[in-house]
């Protein structure tokens, strides 16, 4: 299995529009952040996790020409605003069948009401044509792949995470419900939230999240959905040994 992050921002980037960087070195390129995102790639099938605004850039600089699933954690703006840039798939797949996107019953319906034109129409250079299925929480198999969907809270409402094999992604919790714990368990990489220092009433944040990876032990842990904050360098000088903050393009493989 290999695991491309393509973003590892918060939903403003770093940095920040009007340039702003916080305590973010500007001349480290480790901390130059596009939205949260990543690519999977596994049983030779590429599923995509989350469309955010930042989706073009992303899918050019990871050389990615085919997507065959799009799974979304949610339906937040910096999660699925690029939804349109999917249709540079649509209109080439090779079956002329509308690209299928997952995601909760809520997920779902807002996606096709704000994008409803991306449902139900003709794939062309101009428009997407998507398919909308509603994922389990749990257990799911999808295009012949095992992918469990876990529950997390995410403010006042909640999120979507995603397990492959011994691979789980968690970006935007603050908190799990007691069953989710269950299905973190044993895993050999974990990327997970952590948008700042301080507490945050939707996201987690550095010392709860590493309470977690204390909790659960997964072999290797990486951060994501990281503010303008967070510096690369002095970040990953708090981190236990198991444990470094994403960069956009992080490449990681691990064994399905």
């Amino acid at each position: 299995m290999n695991v491309t992050i393509l973003g590892c921002g918060s939903s403003g980037g770093v940095p920040l529009i009007g340039n702003i960087w916080g305590p973010c070195d500007p001349n480290n390129p480790k901390n130059i952040r596009r939205r949260v995102s990543i690519l999977v790639k596994t049983n030779n099938k590429t599923f995509l996790v989350d469309t955010g605004p930042d989706l073009r850039m992303q899918m050019l600089d990871a050389n990615v020409t085919n997507v065959d699933a799009v799974l979304y954690t949610h339906s937040h703006a910096d999660h699925a605003n690029g939804i349109d840039d999917l249709r540079a798939f649509c209109w080439k797949r090779k079956d002329n069948t509308p690209l299928p996107i997952y995601g909760d019953k809520y997920t779902i319906e807002q996606l096709t009401e704000r994008f409803y034109y991306a449902f139900g129409t003709k794939a062309g250079p101009a428009l997407p044509t998507l398919k909308a299925n509603i994922i389990n929480i749990g257990n799911n198999n999808i295009l012949d792949t095992d992918i469990t969907a876990i529950k997390q809270m995410h403010g006042k409402g909640f999120s979507i995470g995603y397990r492959f094999g011994n691979f789980a992604y968690s970006t935007d919790v603050n908190e799990f419900p007691k069953e989710s714990y269950k299905l973190l368990q044993g895993l050999d990489l974990w990327i997970v939230d952590c948008v700042r220092y301080e507490p945050h009433y939707s996201h987690s944040h550095f010392e709860k999240t590493i309470n977690w990876i204390k909790l659960l032990q997964p072999k290797k842990a990486i951060l994501t959905h990281m503010g303008h904050w967070l510096d690369y360098d002095e970040l990953l000088s708090k981190c236990p040994e198991n444990v470094e903050p994403g960069i956009d393009g992080m490449v990681l493989n691990i064994d399905s």
